[in-house]
């Protein structure tokens, strides 16, 4: 369906809105405000609210041993399809949580993401220490104010947690001191 609607007062432009299921596109002149509702220099258009992000599958919590491995999966739906990001806070610090990268912590991190119907993540952390332990959370979001500095990301992303315990192994904790060097090495 295309919408020509004439211009508004002081607007000498026509606008054209081409509406699909659940998916517009808007002139350039277009703003979309929090209420959904579109404003156009030259037209109002009333839109109903887009399909917000939820969740399919959320990350679990897990305890694991220093030197092994943990993955955490995310599973999102949305139209459009969310935006999916990795964060992490350290234990004790849940107000400062630090954004994950494919290739952090020394390329101990690996973040594998896909998007066609749903948003699917992988976040792999192999070679765990003690400092791995943590929140960590699956941020997801299809409003396209979401990377609006402005905009409270609270509102616009959607968060699902998990807690990582990394305890001491066995075997690093009963393995022998280093031998000692010989004086004058």
């Amino acid at each position: 369906m295309l919408w020509v609607s004439p211009s508004c007062p002081g607007c000498p432009q026509p606008c054209h809105c081409r509406c699909h299921v659940s998916n517009c596109v808007f002139c350039p002149a277009a703003v979309l405000c929090a209420s959904s509702v579109v404003f156009c220099r030259s037209v109002t258009a009333f839109l109903l609210p887009l399909p917000a992000a939820g969740f399919v599958k959320s990350p679990m919590s897990e305890t694991k041993l220093t030197g092994d491995a943990f993955e955490l999966y995310c599973d999102v739906v949305g139209n459009p399809t969310p935006e999916i990001q990795w964060w992490y806070a350290e234990v004790n610090r849940a107000e400062a949580f630090k954004q994950l990268w494919d290739g952090a912590r020394k390329r101990r991190v690996t973040i594998n993401t896909a998007y066609g119907a749903n948003g699917v993540s992988v976040l792999r952390v192999t070679r765990l220490t003690l400092e791995d332990s943590g929140t960590y959370e699956c941020r997801a979001s299809n409003d396209p104010r979401r990377n609006d500095l402005r905009q409270n990301p609270s509102i616009t992303w959607i968060r699902a947690q998990a807690t990582i315990s990394v305890l001491q192994s066995e075997s690093a904790r009963a393995a022998p001191p280093p031998p000692p060097h010989p004086p004058g090495l």
